[in-house]
């Protein structure tokens, strides 16, 4: 799933709205995805953040931010490396990081 644009209507999510400094945006975004559970950052820069996270049955997805100046957004992609189906595992995952990142830096 991701907010990019062309992505299926049923496999698409918001993206991540920064208010202020972008550079903030990742630095708060680094700080919630690396306390998700069973997640390694791969990659941490300014403008992009590229993680590793294991399901409990030990699958690996990735979870990507990428930062969207002319749009003033943060674009997440949230897939699976096997299958096609991930029984709403990377929805669940993109709406957590969401959550805790409004709820640490309110609008």
């Amino acid at each position: 799933m991701s907010s990019e644009p062309g992505e299926w209507r049923i496999h698409r999510v918001a993206p991540f709205h920064a208010s202020g400094d972008p550079a903030a945006l990742f630095r708060h975004l680094r700080d919630v995805v690396a306390s998700l559970p069973r997640t390694e950052i791969v990659t941490a820069t300014d403008d992009r953040l590229h993680a590793v996270c294991r399901t409990r049955l030990g699958f690996r997805d990735d979870l990507e931010f990428r930062w969207c100046p002319s749009e003033g957004v943060a674009h997440v992609s949230s897939t699976s490396r096997v299958g096609l189906f991930d029984f709403g595992v990377n929805r669940r995952r993109v709406e957590r990081v969401r959550r805790t990142l409004e709820a640490i830096s309110p609008r």
